[in-house]
């Protein structure tokens, strides 16, 4: 009578086991749209990790090293590469295919003025710290909101006094591809430059910081996050039409026209509120049916 040995299945180890779960939860989680059909790209992409695994796999069948087998180790290889391949998707790595989604403006230098607009049924993460006028990224989760394209408009503003150099107005659409096939994803990473003073309309759901940018004016549609630092110009102004909390710093003067609810400690005037920090600050407007919460932070 022959055994088989332990931890094994119709001459299968049952280590496999691990790789194979993790390669089904993965490919799983992407048609089941937690994480974007891009992945399985990435994961075809990756074929000569897969061929280096079975030639391994191969190579060890049966082979010990003292007491240890080495075509277990093999099994462990492949999970470490899936694990990889994982991380590396969710990250943007360069290898990846996926990576190729990334969409970069041109430089901010001789730009003074910029308007940005990007409507999506979809996420929305916008900040500052582009290095470029404005920089986009799919945010790698699953979803249906297709690769963005840029359509841009330059308009000559004259020379900045201070630089002696031309400047101009640029206005950038941002728009999902037709289709986006695989690379469906959850919405977009926005990067905006902060040397520029900045008209944005945004739609979507909206986790926005302006706390680092030049603002003139947002308009908002939708639901989210709205972060305001303190304004770097006089007089910007916020148009909220949605469910939104607005965050804004302690000893920032915001006036709010429209029903909010607010700290208690703002003022009631006419038909809104003001924080208690008196001078020329922010400027909100509630749209009519909107609900708006203002925290101080």
């Amino acid at each position: 009578m022959t055994h088989r040995a332990a931890g094994s299945g119709r001459g299968i180890p049952r280590i496999w086991l691990l790789p194979a779960a993790t390669l089904v939860v993965g490919l799983g989680a992407a048609a089941l749209g937690i994480l974007s059909r891009s992945l399985a790209l990435d994961f075809v992409a990756w074929w000569p990790v897969w061929l280096v695994v079975v030639v391994l796999a191969v190579i060890a069948r049966g082979r010990r090293v003292g007491r240890v087998r080495v075509s277990g180790l093999v099994p462990l290889v492949a999970f470490v590469a899936l694990v990889a391949l994982v991380v590396g998707h969710l990250q943007g790595w360069p290898i990846m295919p996926s990576a190729a989604a990334r969409l970069v403006g041109p430089p901010a230098e001789g730009v003074s003025q910029a308007v940005l607009e990007a409507h999506i049924d979809g996420v929305i993460r916008l900040s500052s710290g582009s290095s470029f006028l404005y920089e986009v990224e799919p945010i790698r989760r699953g979803g249906l909101v297709a690769l963005p394209e840029a359509m841009e408009e330059h308009r000559p503003m004259g020379v900045d006094p201070e630089e002696l150099e031309p400047t101009s107005l640029v206005i950038v659409f941002l728009q999902p591809r037709p289709d986006p096939g695989l690379y469906g994803f959850a919405g977009w990473d926005i990067g905006l430059s902060e040397a520029v003073q900045w008209t944005i309309g945004l739609t979507g759901q909206i986790d926005a910081d302006l706390s680092g940018l030049s603002v003139f004016s947002l308009d908002a549609v939708g639901e989210g996050l709205i972060a305001l630092g303190p304004p770097l110009m006089a007089g910007p102004q916020v148009f909220l039409n949605g469910e939104f909390r607005l965050v804004v710093p302690r000893g920032v003067p915001v006036r709010i026209e429209g029903e909010a609810r607010v700290p208690g400690s703002w003022e009631r005037f006419g038909g809104g509120w003001r924080s208690p920090t008196a001078g020329v600050g922010w400027d909100v407007i509630v749209g009519e049916g909107s609900s708006v919460t203002v925290v101080e932070g």
